[in-house]
């Protein structure tokens, strides 16, 4: 039997880096700004929230509060964990919040429903992301000219000028294709074997 840290880390460096779902991931742990706590009780995550959102800025970027103690086996218990979740949104200043628990639907139909999937950790989880990362990340919407040779460019960069995704987009389609490729029922294997050391 594991720990629940012993678990999330493999869950983040055996699926969520080896496959390249999150392109920040392993660049966050390796810099130490990845905080994880394991809590025992629901009732915690408020306090353990304001701790973190307390931390120095560039000390943190990403929090992973894992609750093992928290109801699993069932979709209806990731339905209950996404409100948890969900309610404790409004008490954040500095960080955006979302769900990650086993029992997430898989749904492979479009790149938005397959996050879902992605987000299978072997504990229920709450992921925190510094909302001033974000904006770095995703780079100004300025809405500002830019000046292009279409000379120099292919026709799919064309049609990406021409109909921008976000960077949620990108990443959400890249990891559809990344779930198609490494094939659903394999990846649900290997998320199963990191939920069976609990």
């Amino acid at each position: 039997m594991t720990t629940p840290l012993e678990r999330n880390d493999r869950y983040v460096r055996e699926f969520v880096e080896a496959l390249h779902l999150c392109p920040y991931a392993r660049t966050c742990r390796e810099s130490g700004k990845l905080h994880r706590r394991v809590l025992a009780r629901s009732e915690d995550a408020p306090q353990a929230m304001a701790e973190i959102e307390a931390l120095p800025e560039d000390s943190v970027e990403v929090a992973l509060l894992i609750f093992p103690d928290a109801p699993t086996g069932s979709e209806e218990s990731a339905r209950q964990f996404e409100s948890f979740c969900a309610s404790l949104r409004p008490r954040l200043r500095h960080f955006y919040c979302v769900a990650f628990h086993p029992d997430l639907p898989r749904d492979l139909l479009d790149a938005h429903r397959a996050v879902q999937f992605i987000r299978r950790s072997p504990d229920p989880t709450i992921q925190m992301v510094r909302a001033s990362v974000l904006r770095a990340v995703r780079g100004p919407d300025d809405g500002g000219t830019r000046v292009v040779d279409p000379g120099t460019l292919t026709l799919e960069q064309l049609m990406t000028i021409a109909s921008p995704l976000s960077l949620a987009d990108r990443i959400a389609e890249a990891n559809l294709e990344t779930l198609r490729r490494e094939g659903p029922d394999r990846l649900e294997s290997l998320l199963a074997s990191l939920r069976a050391a609990r």
